[in-house]
């Protein structure tokens, strides 16, 4: 069975376009989401939402939410997530990231799989996808709709890794990526990009990525990061780019 992007459901529907310069927010609004995960799926992904069981990480990621967009001056951004190991819960961390941010029925909330070695965000989809990052970027497709899926929860949507990565920091590196965020940005002006990335001190991807995203957060895997891994991490974002360090025990 083969899934279509939601998004371009949405275009085919209406016969045009969509106008992403518009009345963004009545957009947002009247996001469709043909499925969502139920209350329990929910609770199990440790994905947080109104009312859930755990409640503190649901004020923490609200606090967490309030900071990035006082650093961004209430403005929508492009926030990258990464760590300094394997296995530190970038993913984990991205997805709840997005879903604070879509607990306002006003924004959206994208995330973007960048991790090409151990892509994860797969998991959060209904099906297996047909395209991902990697094929836009190597031009299987030139729709960026055909790459946005839905993510069972509302008003977040997710592009997967995809299936051509053996090029992947070339593409980053060529201005392919930059350009590609420019037009995700563009279609939902209210709409927050959170990017997920591999650990920045071994991969190319992620030190390109924390030159052309807005801001970003290293996670940092409790007990298993030495005090040198987390000052490399910080060195290759800088300061003025860094947002803030979590220390995830998840």
């Amino acid at each position: 069975m083969t899934v279509t992007p939601l998004e371009k459901q949405v275009t085919e529907r209406t016969n045009k376009p969509m106008n992403i310069a518009n009345d963004s927010r009545k957009q947002i609004r009247e996001m469709s989401d043909d499925w969502l995960l139920t209350s329990n799926e929910v609770d199990a992904l440790k994905i947080i939402y109104p009312g859930c069981r755990d409640e503190k990480s649901l004020n923490d990621y609200r606090e967490l939410r309030t900071k990035l967009l006082k650093k961004a001056n209430n403005k929508n951004f492009v926030c990258m997530v990464s760590s300094t190991n394997q296995g530190s819960g970038t993913t984990h961390v991205a997805v709840n990231l997005a879903a604070s941010i879509a607990l306002d029925h006003t924004k959206t909330a994208l995330i973007v799989d960048c991790n090409s070695y151990t892509p994860s965000l797969d998991n959060y989809l209904k099906e297996k996808p047909t395209f991902g990052l990697s094929n836009f970027l190597e031009e299987d497709t030139q729709e960026i709709e055909d790459i946005i899926y839905p993510s069972g929860i509302r008003r977040i949507r997710i592009i997967p890794a995809g299936s051509k990565t053996e090029h992947a920091a070339e593409n980053f590196s060529s201005g392919k990526m930059e350009k590609f965020i420019e037009m995700a940005k563009k279609r939902y002006p209210d709409r927050f990009i959170i990017l997920d990335t591999p650990p920045i001190g071994y991969y190319a991807e992620s030190q390109i990525l924390a030159s052309i995203c807005d801001m970003a957060i290293l996670v940092v895997r409790y007990g298993q990061t030495t005090e040198s891994q987390i000052k490399t991490g910080i060195e290759l974002i800088s300061n003025d780019k860094l947002a803030g360090i979590i220390l995830n025990n998840k």
